[in-house]
């Protein structure tokens, strides 16, 4: 087998949480997602989602360096990590997947849930934001969702959340 694990980056509301959960399932895997650690301090912080520059620094490169590490160290697991593609772009035995969906989607996406809060349009495209400059505050001067450091991409504006495990799932057990 080419890979033992995958990780899972996207955007927000592109449906990485979704296919992790997916997958792990089919795969019987491990599924961890660094969004589940942030959503939970924001709400214990009181911190509203959209504001990710409230979270220490310190605790976000710590978190970060914790999930590369476990990635790099796990016999076989999915990760949930939206700056993944970039940390794992050197492990091969990674298979790192970008999952997209056009803005209006993802905004209708984020409104039908609830993690912190009800979100809006403007909440969608904040975190974007936010997340963009955290992450070049951080680490690097980037795009770290840039394809280059993926894989396999997935848009999954008209794209059953099946079929995006389907495609993963061939994907990872070519050899």
């Amino acid at each position: 087998m080419k890979y033992r694990s995958i990780i899972l980056s996207g955007p927000v509301a592109s449906g990485t949480t979704t296919a992790g959960k997916n997958l792990s399932k089919k795969l019987n895997l491990p599924f961890k997602s660094t969004g589940d650690f942030f959503r939970k301090y924001m709400l214990l912080h009181n911190i509203p989602l959209p504001n990710k520059e409230e979270i220490p620094d310190k605790l976000d490169k710590k978190i970060d360096t914790q999930f590369t590490q476990m990635i790099k160290n796990h016999p076989g697991i999915i990760i949930d990590s939206l700056y993944a593609g970039y940390f794992t772009r050197d492990m091969p035995y990674v298979l790192k997947v970008l999952l997209t969906a056009n803005l209006q989607e993802r905004i209708k996406r984020a409104k039908e849930r609830v993690h912190t809060h009800k979100e809006t349009a403007a909440d969608v495209k904040k975190r974007d934001l936010a997340h963009d400059l955290k992450f070049r505050k951080l680490y690097a001067d980037e795009n770290f969702l840039d394809p280059k450091f993926f894989d396999l991409i997935i848009d999954t504006t008209h794209t059953s959340q099946k079929t995006v495990a389907e495609k993963i799932i061939e994907e990872f057990l070519k050899t």
